[in-house]
């Protein structure tokens, strides 16, 4: 087995690896689909991951053939481990460890982050191996599109649609609240290429940015995040600006299980649960000032 940088020409195929891969073993180990479109709608993945961080796929080749595939996002801070995927025949095999042993080699002394799946032991066990450590659990939820959302909530502040002048503000405040500095990955939200990113300021009276909420609308994702915010008022504002929004189905959101008025709160607006996730760091780590909602693209833990 050979663990190489991913060619320009393989884009599709490492598409079609992830939708097969990652349904193979949601229908197993839970008996439904997560991908519900066609193969090619994931590479909505590898698209956004090598515009933002070209050259920065791995993929495991055996006997000429592509048997997995993992993303890593070199930042200013941390190295963020995107997703992983393995072909289920080739499972158990050391595919994932031989490829995540590479993207710890290459993010040297930098901590490295990610988002996994609670249900997934296999992969728990993978990156807990490797030294990663569990920092924060996260509730997946959504609300079903046939529930009304309540009014906007009431609180001091205002919401506003973000643009190139509010982005210093938004990366200082998530290295203030999360310890993370990613400035590329939000001009990429802001300046939406695709048409598919929508992200949200919250404005304090102040004129100070409290809160910033991003969302990909698209037939291989579909979910409200990345976000950071100091309080529940900015939370709510912004998660309920981004619910109103217009879009092709019902996105998905992760809250810290420990923020319990959040939670609370959006259960009366209808959300359920529909998966945990876990943040997993490998490296140094410093508690959140604020509130974190992560997600998958790209990930940041």
């Amino acid at each position: 087995m050979t663990i190489r940088t991913m060619s320009s020409d393989e884009a599709s195929t490492v598409g079609t690896l992830i939708h097969e891969s990652t349904n193979a073993w949601y229908k197993a180990k839970l008996g439904h689909e997560i991908f519900t479109g066609k193969p090619e709608d994931c590479k909505i993945f590898i698209d956004t991951y090598q515009l933002l961080d070209p050259g920065c796929c791995l993929v495991a080749e055996d006997e000429g053939k592509i048997v997995g595939a993992c993303f890593y996002h070199p930042r200013e801070t941390h190295v963020g481990v995107g997703i992983m995927a393995v072909r289920p025949e080739a499972t158990g095999k050391g595919v994932g460890k031989a490829l995540l042993d590479e993207v710890i080699k290459r993010a040297e002394d930098l901590p490295l982050r990610l988002v996994s799946s609670a249900m997934n032991l296999d992969s728990y066990s993978l990156y807990t191996r490797a030294g990663f450590g569990p920092v924060a659990v996260y509730q997946d939820m959504r609300i079903p599109p046939d529930v009304e959302l309540p009014p906007p909530p009431a609180g001091p502040g205002s919401v506003r649609m973000a643009n190139v002048s509010h982005l210093f503000g938004m990366a200082d405040l998530e290295e203030e609240i999360s310890g993370i500095r990613r400035a590329k990955d939000l001009a990429h939200f802001v300046r939406n290429p695709g048409g598919y990113w929508t992200t949200f300021v919250h404005i304090a009276p102040s004129g100070k940015i409290d809160g910033w909420l991003s969302s990909v609308d698209h037939a291989g994702c579909r979910m409200i995040g990345p976000g950071v915010m100091r309080d529940e008022n900015a939370a709510l504002a912004l998660l309920h600006m981004q619910l109103s929004q217009a879009r092709g189905g019902s996105p998905v959101f992760l809250i810290g299980t420990h923020e319990s008025y959040l939670i609370a709160e959006l259960y009366k607006w209808g959300a359920r649960n529909v998966e945990i996730h876990f943040a997993q760091v490998r490296g140094s780590f410093s508690p959140p000032g604020g509130i974190i909602m992560p997600t998958f693209l790209p990930e940041s833990g």
